[in-house]
């Protein structure tokens, strides 16, 4: 679980700090989410199906970066700014995906984190989280779109809040999985 904590932290980041960096931290946590999969399946063989969706996030990751670092697109295309929304869901929606099967995987596996009620909660927080990220991504798309309008302002003052409860819930839920990870690395101490 070392690995899971420090993957979901890296690939649920949405920092602004250019398209390029954005998915490379991402990249990070894919192979993070790999690393967390080769270090749990010595646990439970289970984890290993999360593998394609965590190998299926890695790619997309960096294959947007390295087509958007290779593209060199003007930075107010309307190519770049398609590209970049349905990137991020995409991306977004995959890490959503990944880690809503490890955590149902816990769910089902006590005998794996030794700590349900636990799972449970982190759950919980992650679903809500995903909620608002949703809500940042559908309002960060209209408001590069109608750019200029009310409909721009409107939006952007609902992502700049957003974004703002997202962050809190991504600290929320990093908690969440480091306590899973302490829990999982008492029950399976190394040895």
């Amino acid at each position: 679980m070392n690995f899971f904590t420090v993957g979901f932290l890296l690939a649920n980041l949405q920092l602004d700090l250019g398209l390029w960096v954005g998915y490379a931290i991402k990249l990070a946590g894919g192979l993070f989410m790999l690393g967390g999969i080769a270090e749990m399946s010595y646990v439970d063989e289970g984890v290993k199906g999360c593998r394609p969706l965590a190998a299926a996030f890695t790619v997309l990751c960096a294959g947007v970066a390295a087509a958007l670092a290779l593209a060199d697109l003007p930075k107010e295309s309307s190519a770049l700014k398609s590209i970049s929304i349905v990137s991020g869901v995409v991306t977004t929606a995959g890490a959503g995906l990944f880690f809503m099967k490890l955590l149902k995987l816990l769910r089902e596996k006590p005998d794996i984190a030794a700590n349900v009620p636990e799972v449970g909660r982190a759950s919980a927080r992650y679903v809500r989280m995903l909620i608002v990220l949703a809500v940042v991504l559908a309002a960060d798309g209209i408001n590069r779109f109608t750019g200029g309008t009310a409909a721009a302002d409107v939006t952007g003052v609902i992502m700049y809040f957003t974004k703002i409860v997202s962050y809190v819930y991504l600290v929320l839920c990093t908690l969440d999985f480091n306590r899973l990870r302490v829990s999982f690395n008492s029950a399976h101490p190394v040895e």
